[in-house]
């Protein structure tokens, strides 16, 4: 009776599926397009068992009369999925993109000296292929960003690894 008792206590705990739910903590992914609007690189950390964390650092530069103009764009958000002990993920969340530096076609905004800085919000609605313990991971997502009075539909995909 007493070991009935105990596997009737444990049982939850050996059969729950949050065992298996996300074990990768980290990942890694390139992403087109997306809250970084253009090509970016991410780190990305997974807060708790639904919730993820990621930091993204794009780069462009372009070439003009004055020489070679820079400007670098980094993308913070924070998302949910749903289904974490399953591989395929809805991923809502969002956050905001940094920009700042020599003056690009891409950004309207340049301060007086050709430099320019905007913070932009943007939102991130889509799938995610990500298996519980890691390994590849595949997004393809909305990404409407929001900054200085416009509204850009846009949308992103990337493709890393989790461990």
């Amino acid at each position: 009776m007493r070991t009935v008792a105990i596997l009737l206590v444990l049982s939850p705990l050996l059969f729950s599926s949050d065992l298996r739910a996300q074990t990768a903590r980290n990942a890694a992914y390139f992403e087109l397009g997306g809250s970084a609007i253009v090509p970016s690189i991410n780190y990305e950390r997974r807060l708790n068992e639904r919730w993820f964390g990621r930091v993204g650092l794009s780069s462009v530069s372009s070439d003009s009369s004055g020489g070679t103009d820079r400007a670098f764009i980094v993308p913070l958000t924070v998302s949910a999925i749903t289904r974490p002990e399953g591989n395929h993920h809805l991923e809502l969340g969002g956050g905001v993109t940094f920009a700042g530096g020599d003056r690009q076609d891409l950004f309207d905004s340049a301060g007086s000296d050709g430099t320019f800085s905007t913070v932009i919000l943007t939102g991130i609605v889509g799938y995610r292929y990500q298996k519980p313990g890691g390994g590849f991971q595949f997004r393809s997502v909305f990404t409407p960003v929001a900054g200085g009075g416009d509204f850009l539909p846009w949308v992103g995909v990337s493709f890393g690894y989790a461990w």
